[in-house]
């Protein structure tokens, strides 16, 4: 058994929809960092298998994963993206896996349509153990790989020693990073090919907010990729990464100002402000607007 986290900003719709499909035997946890107090109550009362954390203020996705981990009942945490689409036999074959493997770090489903982008990575395949005579293994068509996203377990015992998601880091390479650290401890990381769900891509958020979402996502995309390489390569191998973001925003920012693109200028003086923040050794602070509790 697993329990299920998802983090809710202006997600009510996914959220709504994902629980009332998922079976209720599975224990969920909703953090809920746009502060909706009603939603809360409404999820509370409707569901007996949901409980809904509202942080303080919107902790960002590595703070808010590491809080629904730390509130598990279970070892094993499922957490996953709210804009997808997982099948409860998904769920049923995941959960048998569990059972079965036990010694892992991380383990997910993989994408059913793979012909665009793979929520996996293989960084180093000479690490990687790819001939499973084990019988679950064969069954799910498992592989090892360096990294997983978007809809993953975890095993709790298995990052006891090393920790959970960097709460310096907002959003974007999180999930990475803990991949990384994982893998630099010998952590296995498993996908398998034939459990599969539907990943509809940037839908998280309500189509209200998407001005300051998009401003979000400019802002945090290269503040974290910046810190993630300094992180983990060192300082002046992150600035040969995001140089290439760096005029990439400069170019952008040119255009938009000539052609007076206002909604565009804001999204790449966002990339730019990011970037010098990040370089900079400023914390990931910025917010495009606060939210306030709704209740």
């Amino acid at each position: 058994m697993f329990t299920i986290v998802f983090l809710s900003f202006h997600s009510e719709t996914h959220i709504r929809r994902l629980i009332s499909d998922i079976e209720k035997k599975y224990p969920i946890i909703v953090i809920e960092n746009s502060l909706n107090i009603k939603l809360k109550k409404e999820l509370e009362e409707k569901f007996d298998n949901v409980k809904v954390i509202i942080p303080p203020k919107n902790i960002g996705i590595s703070a808010g994963y590491n809080l629904g981990i730390k509130e598990s009942k279970t070892n094993f945490v499922k957490l996953t993206s709210v804009d997808i689409n997982l099948s409860n036999k998904s769920l049923e074959e995941l959960e048998d896996c569990v059972s079965k493997i036990k010694d892992f770090a991380i383990l997910a489903p993989t994408y059913d349509d793979e012909t665009i982008y793979k929520n996996y990575t293989i960084w180093n395949s000479e690490n990687l153990d790819d001939n499973f005579t084990d019988e679950t293994f064969k069954k799910y068509n498992i592989k090892e790989v360096d990294f997983a996203e978007n809809d993953f377990i975890i095993s709790k015992k298995n990052f006891s020693d090393i920790g959970f998601f960097d709460e310096n880091i907002f959003m974007y390479y999180e999930t990475m990073d803990l991949c990384k650290k994982a893998r630099a401890a010998d952590k296995k990381i498993y996908v398998s090919q034939k459990i599969k769900f539907t990943h509809y891509g940037a839908q998280s958020v309500s189509s209200k907010f998407s001005d300051q979402y998009y401003l979000s996502r400019s802002w945090h995309y290269n503040w974290s990729k910046f810190y993630y390489f300094k992180k983990n390569f060192g300082y002046f191998f992150a600035i040969k990464k995001i140089f290439p973001n760096f005029l990439r925003s400069i170019k952008k920012i040119i255009i938009c100002a000539i052609y007076n693109r206002k909604k565009e200028y804001s999204l790449y003086k966002a990339e730019l402000s990011g970037i010098f923040a990040s370089i900079s050794n400023k914390p990931s602070s910025y917010r495009p607007f606060e939210t306030k509790r709704n209740k």
